[in-house]
């Protein structure tokens, strides 16, 4: 299985992007998928017209609109997941941590709020970093057809709170794992 990361900032993503491939690989591989990572070569920069300036955040469906018609051409051969330091949200929702179009393979990941800083916590290299490894699990999980999970220390359970991000481990529990398999007929 092939993924595309496509970084959208610089700035607290530069330094993790290895550790976030090595996480993807080892959560995936656990679960029987073998991931192979490449990253996006430059920085994508988010378009303005996706950004609200009432709300200061990104409108997560513009950017995976965005983000759809910039690879549609590899994806047939790649999942694409961008992340990026911008906070995004969706209608009726405060804020998503992240969000995925499966039907189009393609998934954002919005790391501003999963960092400890953001709540005046300090600076958390650890913290951060492995909070964002769920996400992009998390939204993986999605692109390749797993829903909410139920189980609150499932990767795939929805996090309403950075807290439940917190509580959850970066794995999938025995029925996603189960599930993942038999929809990749592995």
């Amino acid at each position: 299985m092939k993924v595309l990361l496509v970084p959208f900032t610089m700035f607290m993503v530069s330094d993790y992007i290895d550790y976030w491939i090595g996480n993807l690989s080892d959560t995936f591989e656990r679960g029987g998928v073998s991931l192979d990572v490449d990253v996006w070569t430059e920085t994508f920069t988010p378009p303005m017209k996706c950004f609200d300036w009432s709300r200061r955040q990104y409108y997560s469906p513009c950017i995976l609109d965005k983000l759809f018609s910039s690879f549609k051409e590899i994806l047939d051969e790649y999942l694409v997941i961008g992340v990026g330091y911008i906070d995004g949200y969706d209608t009726g929702l405060n804020f998503v941590f992240g969000e995925a179009d499966p039907l189009h393979r393609v998934a954002m990941v919005y790391t501003k709020r999963l960092d400890p800083s953001f709540y005046g916590e300090g600076y958390d290299w650890n913290r951060y970093a492995e909070r964002v490894s769920k996400e992009l699990v998390h939204e993986l999980g999605h692109l390749l057809g797993l829903k909410h999970c139920r189980d609150p220390r499932c990767v795939m359970s929805f996090s309403n709170s950075v807290y439940d991000v917190d509580a959850k481990t970066r794995f999938f529990c025995d029925r996603c794992s189960m599930k993942l398999r038999n929809m990749l007929n592995i």
